[in-house]
């Protein structure tokens, strides 16, 4: 089959954790409803590993995926085998958090043999495996994002006082630092929204709202807010609080508009009209605009992070219906990424493409 490349097509994407640095879990170009098994890859698992398996990136005509020796990647369309990087140790490499940047694999993880002073650790890969730059760090990194040609860290450990660190992606130049201050991993359109902590992972009452490049505050918040996603429109941030307050913020001033109380999570979805909620065994929508609830839908088991694409809910089981929460008719357990005409599942060791 020819590849999206060479017909000339917009190559289909998934090229940062969340789909974009909104952290939106929204993909408005995924066109596929129905499911038949394309391809299928085995991937690497050794016994004695820190690393594993997480949800798969779609980027430069490839679907990149860890796994317990390092990272590989496939042809979207084929499944032939174009990248492998392993690590020099894989019992101390994380796995990493991946995302597509121009030409380049960027992968944020960090070593697993100290618990109370643990290094990060950012690797940037050409798309033959190749090391372009490195750079390490004193602190862990927990959250990442990739957003204006700027690779943004944070980390928080008990040896290190939390910083934020912003990396130029071309050449892994350090532009800034900011400290004590925390990243959730979230930019709207280079606005990257940050806690203020006392140092050591609590937050202490400020959220300051920061420009991606340089580090300029745009606006401070006396609340402290977690922010979990972004509207695809760059309108609202949407976060949490300690209290278990779930809120919707204005992007552009840090003002809270409507917010839900005992509804905190981490595992948001937005298509910007609409936000998805996952908690336990039960996901919900509601009024991106209002916060009114739409509907909430109980699930036989666990809820992993929403994932939604052409009027569809993945759960990390069964398919829902986003406009109603009916159920669609299908299952697909682990991590879901919908590109284009195709989706892309990675369950356990098993990377299965879907086709319609």
């Amino acid at each position: 089959m020819l590849s999206s490349l060479l017909l000339g097509l917009p190559v289909p994407l998934w090229d940062h954790p969340g789909y974009d640095a909104e952290d939106s879990h929204f993909n408005p170009n995924a066109t596929i409803t129905t499911f038949t098994t394309a391809w299928s890859a085995r991937l690497r698992q050794v016994d004695e590993s820190c690393s594993g398996f997480s949800a798969p990136l779609v980027g430069a005509d490839q679907v990149f995926v860890t796994d317990t020796e390092g990272v590989s990647s496939y042809g979207i369309d084929s499944g032939d085998l174009r990248l492998r990087f392993t690590w020099d140790n894989a019992m101390d490499n994380s796995t990493p958090r991946m995302a597509v940047a121009g030409d380049l694999l960027i992968l944020a993880n960090g070593g697993c043999n100290s618990q109370s002073d643990p290094d990060g650790r950012l690797t940037a890969l050409d798309f033959y495996g190749k090391t372009r730059w490195k750079a390490a760090m004193d602190t862990p990194i927990d959250a990442v994002v990739v957003d204006k040609g700027v690779v943004l860290v944070s980390g928080t450990s008990p040896s290190d006082v939390d910083q934020v660190a912003a990396y130029r992606v071309r050449d892994g130049h350090l532009l800034w630092t900011k400290s004590p201050y925390a990243s959730s991993g979230v930019s709207a359109d280079g606005l990257v929204p940050l806690q203020k902590t006392d140092g050591f992972g609590v937050p202490s009452g400020e959220t300051v709202a920061v420009d991606i490049a340089t580090g300029r505050p745009r606006w401070t918040n006396r609340a402290s807010w977690h922010v979990e996603a972004a509207s695809p429109t760059f309108g609202r941030f949407f976060a949490t609080d300690r209290s278990g307050t779930f809120a919707a913020l204005n992007a552009a001033t840090g003002v809270a508009g409507w917010s839900v109380l005992k509804q905190a999570t981490s595992l948001v979805a937005t298509d910007g009209a609409r936000v998805y909620l996952s908690s336990g065994s039960t996901v919900s929508s509601r009024d991106a605009a209002t916060g009114r609830l739409l509907w909430s839908r109980k699930l036989p088991g666990a809820v992993q992070q929403p994932v939604l694409a052409a009027g569809l809910l993945y759960t990390g089981g069964l398919v829902l219906n986003a406009l109603t929460g009916v159920p669609a008719g299908s299952t697909l357990p682990g991590y879901v990424v919908p590109a284009g005409t195709h989706l892309y599942q990675v369950n356990g060791p098993k990377l299965t493409a879907y086709a319609p």
